[in-house]
């Protein structure tokens, strides 16, 4: 073997016992991913991105008014339609589309479809854990951080535990906010419902207003956000379920 050989050989060795004797870097942010995404991996306990399975815990760190008022993350038990008959989707996953005039699931892994104005009724639960991240003060008018939100994040500690965060749009929840508190050092990963390509404030709950060009709404289905350069991967474009008026947790927490 001539030196030249040797020596990439050396070289290699190295850098393998150099590679083997650092630990992995832990991941200090959220890692976005979509509202699909965070739902699936809820409902199935798993890692949205590798599929293993873990504990998830979807939490909800808007504020309380939001999360009562504008609803909370859910999934659907039961659709009871007008002629009577009871279904139950699986993995709760019912999504509205087609300008809300379809709802779309499925039953024993075949797809289905029909009209909104064929059901009687949906029975939701709330798949999602509050913890503000900001409470307003009303005395002095302004949104401040909560100061129990880190203790409250700190109790979901645990091992094989993935957290997915998300608050209205994606800046409460992203790095330069939440991210700064929570990060990957009590949980496996640590994700947050937000635009892919990191542009924060494309995701959450509602999404984007894009600047009114829908009227001042933000998030609901149909929305053709893909025509922006930041399509909007929120909970409400998406069409998943949603529950108003859910139980709120005690504030201060016990």
């Amino acid at each position: 073997m001539n030196v030249f050989k040797r020596c990439v050989l050396a070289s290699l060795c190295v850098l393998l016992v150099l590679s083997a004797s650092v630990p992995a870097m832990a991941q200090t942010y959220p890692v976005p991913i979509t509202a699909d995404q965070a739902f699936d991996a809820m409902v199935a306990q798993k890692d949205p991105l590798s599929g293993k399975p873990q504990t998830v815990v979807l939490v909800d760190i808007r504020t309380r008014a939001e999360f009562f008022w504008v609803g909370a993350a859910a999934k659907v038990n039961q659709i009871e339609f007008l002629d009577g008959e009871k279904v139950v989707p699986d993995y709760g996953k019912v999504t509205l589309e087609h300008d809300g005039m379809f709802i779309v699931y499925n039953v024993k892994g075949r797809n289905k479809r029909a009209l909104v104005q064929k059901v009687a009724k949906m029975t939701t639960e709330s798949i999602a854990k509050s913890i503000p991240y900001k409470v307003w003060n009303e005395a002095a008018g302004k949104s401040e951080i909560s100061p129990y939100f880190t203790d409250e994040i700190r109790k979901l500690e645990g091992d094989n535990v993935v957290l997915i965060l998300f608050c209205r749009s994606g800046d409460r929840s992203g790095e330069d906010q939440c991210g700064t508190v929570v990060n990957s050092d009590g949980f496996d990963a640590v994700y947050e419902i937000d635009q892919p390509d990191k542009e924060t404030g494309n995701g959450g709950f509602e999404g984007n207003t894009y600047f009114d060009v829908f009227n001042g709404y933000r998030g609901f289905p149909g929305r053709d956000t893909w025509t922006q350069v930041h399509p909007s991967v929120s909970w409400k474009d998406a069409g998943l379920p949603i529950k108003i008026g859910a139980k709120l947790p005690d504030y201060p927490p016990k």
